[in-house]
């Protein structure tokens, strides 16, 4: 087959601007058929549902437009992508402030232009946009924490070894978990264009008081975070007051890529959360992931509490709901998150067993093959699937041969795998993000595929990473400090790495190339620097 044949892992732009800066964590490397066919169409009604309850889109435009240009995200050579011009319309439409466009941009996707550059129609934005945003805002964590409780059940039930031994109960359940995820993404994009609203803001108040370089200790220190329970969870098994089984439980829709259904999560294969288990058996108790959320959580009072102090008596009281905002919309996008992925290993569980099924009948060669198909063809199949498998897996692997820029206008050129990069030589200085304050010395250790830390991780390492999803966050407990090649102020290296009290430095571009394990080096996370000691 032509491998450059049109399909539906790949579509095309005239002059729309594209960043994978964060979608690069969600979804790495190149997404199956199933994977897109769950998230695509549901992930672009999903957002404009979300902007239409902020009020800044027509009920006439909550169906996807043929034009990919105008759609929020859409896929190149197999990743998912987001539309950088209409999200810094949405993002400055919520805030009401176009001076804040260009910051904006540089929070959200690590980059910035000083003018958006894309086509139009944009998003429409209804005289009512405060009054809806209120609204949203009011009711979103009472839907929120309504939600994560129902989803936890559903993906208890649903991944239960009596459940999936029946091919025919999963053929039913897939249908109804994917219009679970529907909703779940509609609320967690929802919370998360507040939390990034609420980041925003707290951002701005810091920077025109004069603390820019101390405004990440605003973004950190909030009880409770996803993330956090899970690290503080597997601290627990660590510690023998918590069984594995009991882990797996509540934590075991995480995993490795757990944004691609293919994939394997720790209630498949608990390898990843073991080595996590044994890391922090050598950590003294005063490590305990409770001492380092409180160390936060009075670091960032101390901190709102110098800028209520320093901005002008009539701004306080919007100083406070600004902090009041942050605090409620950062570990609710988390939650958020977390549905997502729960009920995305709920549809994982039910694929496979349809696989297994498809297989011992013959009608494909290997269980796997069940992630070639696309959710249709999944409860459907065509006769003609086993070919349709062999020609999207070669289709797969062509696209995996090169790779796109982070960031382009219109169409992304292909590009082939860059050849291994020298060493940076001691004194050398690797530039970034600065996304969590600190300065930490230690060995780096380079992690290309989260797989590999099935293997023995020291606790101080500096974890240097490409791009990170949820399921790293535990490592962060381990780890000194984190360095990654992608990624923003609002990133989920940046979120976890804040909580966990360590350094952090993203948007690097090319660490991961040019760092080696083994090296020494010392990561400011204040000024975005990590610079080679040896």
């Amino acid at each position: 087959m032509d491998p450059e044949a049109a399909n539906l892992l790949h579509t095309t732009s005239r002059a729309a601007s594209w960043s994978r800066a964060n979608e690069r964590g969600a979804y790495p490397g190149v997404s199956t058929p199933l994977n897109w066919s769950i998230w695509g169409a549901l992930g672009e009604r999903a957002v404009r549902r979300a902007v239409f309850d902020l009020g800044l889109l027509e009920a006439s435009a909550l169906e996807p437009p043929d034009d990919t240009d105008l759609w929020m995200w859409s896929i190149f050579y197999g990743r998912p992508t987001a539309n950088v011009d209409l999200w810094r319309v949405v993002h400055v439409g919520i805030s009401g402030e176009p001076a804040e466009a260009e910051e904006t941009e540089r929070r959200v996707f690590g980059v910035a232009r000083a003018a958006a550059t894309g086509p139009g129609p944009q998003p429409a934005a209804p005289a009512d946009v405060a009054a809806k945003s209120a609204r949203a805002a009011a009711e979103a964590p009472g839907r929120m924490r309504a939600l994560r409780a129902e989803v936890h059940r559903s993906w208890a039930e649903t991944t239960s070894p009596a459940r999936l031994s029946d091919p025919a109960w999963c053929r039913l359940r897939f249908p109804a978990a994917l219009e679970e995820l529907a909703r779940a993404d509609h609320l967690h994009v929802l919370v998360s264009m507040l939390a990034a609203n609420a980041i925003g803001k707290v951002s701005s108040l810091a920077a025109r008081s004069g603390h820019a370089k101390g405004s990440n200790a605003l973004l950190t220190g909030y009880p409770g975070m996803e993330e956090f329970r899970t690290a503080a969870a597997l601290w627990e098994v660590s510690r023998g007051r918590r069984s594995l089984g009991e882990f797996l439980a509540e934590h075991g829709f995480h995993g490795p890529h757990e944004g691609e259904v293919s994939s394997r999560s720790w209630r498949e294969a608990p390898g990843p959360a073991l080595a996590v288990v044994r890391a922090c058996a050598g950590l003294a108790e005063s490590d305990a992931p409770e001492n380092r959320e409180q160390a936060c959580v009075r670091e960032r009072e101390a901190f709102e509490t110098r800028l209520r102090d320093a901005v002008p008596a009539a701004e306080r009281d919007a100083a406070s709901r600004a902090f009041a905002h942050a605090a409620t919309f950062i570990p609710l996008r988390e939650a958020g998150k977390a549905n997502l992925i729960a009920l995305l290993d709920a549809l994982r569980a039910c694929a496979r067993g349809i696989g297994t099924e498809l297989a011992a009948r013959g009608r494909l060669d290997d269980a796997e093959d069940v992630f070639f198909l696309t959710g249709d063809e999944l409860l459907d199949p065509p006769a003609a699937a086993r070919t349709l498998v062999a020609e999207r897996r070669e289709l797969h692997a062509h696209y995996q041969s090169f790779e796109l820029p982070e960031t382009w206008q219109g169409m992304p050129e292909k590009v082939l795998a860059p050849p291994a990069a020298d060493a940076a030589p001691a004194g050398a200085v690797l530039g970034g993000i600065g996304a969590s304050d600190g300065v930490h010395e230690g060995h780096v250790r380079v992690v290309l595929d989260p797989a590999e830390l099935e293997a023995d991780f020291e606790p101080g390492e500096v974890l240097v990473v490409e791009a990170t999803d949820p399921s790293w966050a535990p490592f962060f407990l381990v780890a000194g400090a984190v360095v990654m090649d992608s990624g923003s102020l609002i990133s989920h290296a940046a979120l976890v790495a804040r909580e966990m009290g360590i350094p952090a430095v993203v948007a690097t571009r090319d660490g991961t190339r040019r760092l080696r394990s083994g090296q020494r080096v010392r990561v400011d996370g204040g000024a975005g620097t990590v610079t080679v000691l040896s």
